[in-house]
């Protein structure tokens, strides 16, 4: 038990997020919907927090920049126990006025799942903006 406690803090057989998104094509102003899948490990692990970047990626230059455009706070401070599956409903609205995806703009949602004394798990998303 104490192996799979030390290992989990390092990310083996730790808990992982999962956001799924109802679709991957949006225009300005839309209503992004989903699910955010939280499993359990090997081990009970308290969260301590729970949220998702929209997140702009911009090469310009061969340079790679990340703009994030909004912070989504989910849920914190929650125990996930071992193979425990969570489900969260997630909803975000696009900005109006945000420039559609091209070659050198790129969308993504970045998930940080947060976990006390362990390594943070990521999940990343990308979406396609268009035109209306």
């Amino acid at each position: 038990m104490l192996l799979r406690r030390m290992m989990s803090k390092l990310g083996v057989g730790s808990a992982y997020v999962d956001l799924i998104l109802n679709k991957q094509v949006y225009k300005p102003g839309d209503m992004i919907e989903g699910q955010l899948h939280i499993h359990g490990g090997t081990v009970e692990q308290k969260i301590t927090k729970l949220d998702v970047d929209f997140v702009r990626k911009t090469l310009h230059d061969g340079k790679e920049e990340d703009t994030v455009i909004a912070t989504i706070p989910v849920d914190g401070d929650f125990t996930i126990e071992p193979e425990q599956k969570k489900v969260l409903p997630f909803t975000y609205q696009i900005p109006e006025n945000i420039a559609p995806s091209q070659p050198g703009i790129s969308y993504r949602f970045i998930t940080r799942l947060d976990i006390e004394d362990a390594v943070d798990i990521l999940d990343f998303d990308y979406i396609q903006i268009v035109t209306k």
